[in-house]
This record gives structure tokens, C-alpha cells and sequence, in this order.
């Protein structure tokens, strides 16, 4: 049985609009596609909780607080709910903070190579879904027990709902605002991505897409209100704004220099996000090496071709819907992300690691039409096969290595030690010890200071504010590392002696 793929808008044939294709072959190599992307983030699911969001996390399993950062603000309503399901139904602690993004992330993956296959092509629609199930980025984040996973699934769900919109009833609209409602509910700092995708919503759907995202975003705000109350959600609110803005958010206000931005930035996207080659960071084989050049290959050609299609207005309708998509998600939110997010954690990236799939899967397409289906099948199937082969060492490594942070709690006894935000991890592993966060430089001097003026040994640690004014007292006694790409904020952890001159 065959059919031929008709374009959305009914103009000309799209990328496989010469032949046919086999429905059941295409839905059985999307399934592959969906079970290797369940299965990398499988390996990829961490033993212990990672760092402070994680343990918020895991605190609000027994309850909701904001007051208490039982999640911290926003609070992150649906992913908390998801999670909570999954602790009722007998998930150990990790994996039911996990699960919400392991399943969603499984029908996100499908959703979109079902979505794009009519605007695509086959090719192009497995390609998107490929680079969805392995790139490294969307594999680490969607088994962290963390809102990535659920917020970036939703953010995908709402994509393809918008696409499919302005070819479809009214209820898809309706839908598609849903999703982005509640995708803000399990990930608000999505917003600019999620306001992206409402510009292109066909003109004839907004009014609908509106009151789907109305009841999307009231199914969780008014919830979360009652739980909290008006008067305290705006008081955690207002200065959980001021302090991400103007303290210790890393927003462009807190972290001006250009430079320092750009290289984070590019780290973040190509290097975490990507898996492509990146000066620095070392510890490769040659194989994967060699994967990552491949990677970075078949995704520039891909670009290439796309935007040299677009400049000769050659691109068929549903690529350059498709495209313009993926643009409208990526371009306000990476903004967002250069300017008000912090750039030490890679997993902001996340929309823009999805705009750069989608465009490369347009690119492919574009070349399908050029390409003999001998000659780019087994291409898109070495590029699918590089994804893997670079997502694959650091899927294992946050698999079965404990984050630095964890080293460092089990490492540390009878002693008194100062460090960052790994001091929330005491409090959720050993309890009984005692590990101070001092909130500033001056805070840090102060206290050290007066302890080691009583006897104590004091340790510190190369996270904690200020350390670096200690700098004459602090003898290096150990080093918590992973791979940058695994955890970018915090792959190097320093533990240092504290001794008075």
C-alpha cells in the first residue's frame, strides 16, 4: 500500500511529491526512533539527586511550599504535579521527579515525525525526530530530575499543534494554546519560545488558540494560588524577580562582559546542546571525535541548503512553514536567553537546540529534493548515527557518575565547610553536618574567619561567593569534575583547606 504526500497548501509536490512512500515502514522506523530516544535517556537517568534545583524538587514530593523552595519560585506547577503522580504510584525519589519528562519526552518525539511528515517529507519528519530522540542536550535534561524534560516535551507538543492548526478544525487551535499554557506551567522561563510560537498561529486560529491558553495557564495559576495565597506568591515573587534580575541570576545585569556571554553562549548551543567539537574541552576518542566532526558537517550542509533555498525562493510551503516556526521559537528566546538567563547552564539552550533540529530537518528535506534517495539516506543515516555516538558518552557519564556536588558531599566529614549551592544537598544527604552557604563575599570572610578563630577546620569550596578573596589561605585539598558538556554550571568543584597566616 502507498500514498503520495500532498502539500499543505496544495501547491506544488513537496520533497517526495515524485514517488511514494510506505506508511507502515515510516511509522516503524519512527518507532525505533522513539524507543532509542527512551532508551538514552534511560542511561542517561542519574543514581542520586544532581544539585540544589533537584532537591527542591525532591522536597516538594511531600508538599508544595514556595516559602520553603519546596520547589523555589516559580514553582513549576504541572511539572510538580506530574512528579507527584509518579511518587503516588510507587516511584523512588529520582525517577518520579524523571518520569514526566522520560514519557512526555517519548510522545514528543513521535508527535513531531508524525507532524512534519506532511510539510517534510519522510526523510526530512525522521531526521527532525532523530535529532529530538539523540541529540545530547534533549537527552541529559529530559532524564534530570528537573522541569527541562517536561517543559521542553510540552514546548515540542505546542509546536506541532500550531503547525498543524491552520490545516485542521478549530479544536487544534484550542489544543495548541493549551499545551503552551500549560507548557508554561511546567517550564515559565519558556515564555518567550511559547509567545514565539503565537505568532505564527494562522490568523483565522487566534482567537481560539487565546482560549486554550487561557485554560491552560488557569489550570495550574489558580491552583497554585489558593496553595499559596495572593499576598505571599506576590511577595516570593517579586523577590525571587529582583534577585534573578540584579543578583545572582547571571543576567546580562549581573554578567555584562561580551565576550564571557558570547563563548557561553556558543558553548551552551553547539557543544552541550549540539555535541559538536569545542576548543577546551578535551577527553574524546577518535571515533567520537570524528562523530562530532560528521555531526557538525551534516548539519551545516543541511543549513546551507536551507537558507540558500530561502534566498532563492525556492523553499515549497510547508518548509517554509516549518521553518518559520522554528524561527519564531528560537530567535525570541534565544535573545531571552543572551540577555536575562545564565549562561553557565547549558540546559537554557533547550528551545534553541529544538529551533536548529527543526531547521536542519527542513535543510534535509530541502536536499531530498536535489539528492537521489541512494545517495541522502544513507547520509541523514550516518548523521542520525553520529548523534548517538556523541550523546552517548555523556548520557553514561550522568547515568553512572555522581555529579561533583555529590562527590563532595560524601567526601566531606567532621568538618566545618563553606561552599555554594551544593549546601542544599547536605541538608538532603547528611543532614546532621553542617554546611554553611554565606550569601555574599563579605559574608563568607566574616564567618570563616570567626570559626577558625574557635578551633574549627574549616573547609571551602571554590563555589562559595568570594572564595577567591581567601585565595592566600585556601590549600587545594581535592577536585570534583565531569565533562563540561554533563553539567556546564558545575563540572569542577574545588575543596580547600582554610589556614590563618
Amino acid at each position: 500500500m502507498s500514498f503520495k504526500i500532498i502539500p499543505p497548501s496544495g501547491d506544488e509536490p513537496g520533497v517526495e511529491g515524485q514517488g511514494t512512500v510506505r506508511p507502515r515502514a515510516f511509522v516503524a522506523v519512527l518507532s525505533l526512533l522513539v524507543g532509542a530516544g527512551v532508551a538514552a535517556r534511560v542511561l542517561a537517568l542519574p543514581r542520586l539527586l544532581p544539585d540544589l534545583d533537584a532537591v527542591n524538587f525532591a522536597r516538594s514530593l511531600n508538599g508544595f511550599d514556595l516559602a520553603a523552595q519546596a520547589p523555589h519560585f516559580p514553582g513549576y506547577p504541572v511539572y510538580v504535579a506530574l512528579a507527584r503522580l509518579a511518587s503516588a504510584a510507587g516511584a523512588p525519589e529520582v525517577l518520579a521527579l524523571a518520569l514526566p519528562g522520560l514519557v512526555l519526552g517519548a510522545v514528543a518525539i513521535g508527535a513531531l515525525g508524525l507532524v512534519l511528515r506532511p510539510y517534510l517529507g519522510t526523510t526530512g519528519a525522521l531526521l527532525g525526530a532523530a535529532l529530538l530522540a539523540l541529540l545530547p542536550l534533549p537527552v541529559l535534561f529530559g532524564a534530570t530530575p528537573g522541569s527541562d524534560g517536561t517543559g521542553l516535551a510540552l514546548l515540542v507538543l505546542a509546536a506541532c499543534a500550531v503547525l498543524a492548526a491552520g490545516d485542521s478544525a478549530p479544536r487544534v487551535a484550542v489544543l495548541a494554546g493549551a499545551l503552551a499554557g500549560v507548557a508554561l506551567g511546567a517550564r515559565p522561563s519558556f515564555l518567550p519560545a511559547l509567545l514565539g510560537l503565537a505568532l505564527v498561529v494562522p490568523q483565522g486560529r487566534r482567537l481560539a488558540a487565546l482560549v486554550g491558553g487561557g485554560l491552560g495557564v488557569v489550570a495550574w495559576f489558580l491552583p497554585m494560588v489558593s496553595f499559596t495565597g495572593p499576598a505571599e506568591l506576590l511577595r516570593i515573587g517579586s523577590g525571587f524577580l529582583r534577585g534573578h534580575a540584579g543578583e545572582w541570576g547571571g543576567t546580562v545585569a549581573v554578567r555584562p562582559e561580551l565576550g564571557w556571554r558570547l563563548e557561553h553562549l556558543g558553548f551552551d548551543i553547539l557543544a552541550a546542546g549540539l555535541g559538536l567539537p569545542w576548543s577546551g574541552v578535551a577527553g574524546d576518542s577518535v571515533a567520537v571525535l570524528a562523530a562530532r566532526l560528521l555531526l557538525a558537517l551534516g548539519l551545516g550542509a543541511a543549513l546551507v541548503a536551507l537558507v540558500g533555498s530561502a534566498l532563492r525562493g525556492a523553499l515549497s510551503s510547508g518548509e517554509r512553514r516549518v521553518a518559520l516556526l522554528a524561527l519564531a521559537l528560537g530567535v525570541p528566546y534565544g535573545a531571552w536567553m543572551f540577555l536575562g538567563q545564565n549562561l553557565l547552564k547549558a540546559r537554557h539552550a533547550l528551545p534553541v537546540v529544538l529551533a536548529l533540529a527543526v531547521l536542519g530537518a527542513v535543510g534535509v528535506a530541502v536536499l531530498s529534493r536535489a539528492w537521489p534517495a541512494r545517495v541522502l539516506l544513507p547520509v541523514v543515516g550516518a548523521l542520525c548515527a553520529a548523534a548517538a555516538a556523541v550523546m552517548l558518552p555523556v548520557a553514561l557519564a550522568q547515568g553512572t557518575e555522581p555529579a561533583p556536588a555529590v562527590l563532595l558531599v560524601s567526601h566531606v566529614s567532621r568538618t566545618l565547610l563553606f561552599t555554594g549551592e551544593e549546601a542544599r544537598l547536605f541538608e538532603h544527604y547528611v543532614p546532621h553536618y553542617r554546611a554553611g552557604r554565606p550569601a555574599t563575599g563579605e559574608q563568607l570572610l566574616r564567618e570563616v574567619e570567626r570559626v577558625a578563630a574557635a578551633g574549627a577546620d574549616v573547609y571551602v569550596t571554590s563555589t562559595a561567593p568570594g572564595a577567591e578573596a581567601l585565595a592566600p589561605h585556601l590549600e587545594p585539598v581535592s577536585r570534583f569534575a565531569c565533562d563540561r558538556r554533563v553539567r556546564s554550571h558545575a563540572h569542577d568543584i574545588v575543596l580547600y583547606h582554610y589556614k590563618a597566616l
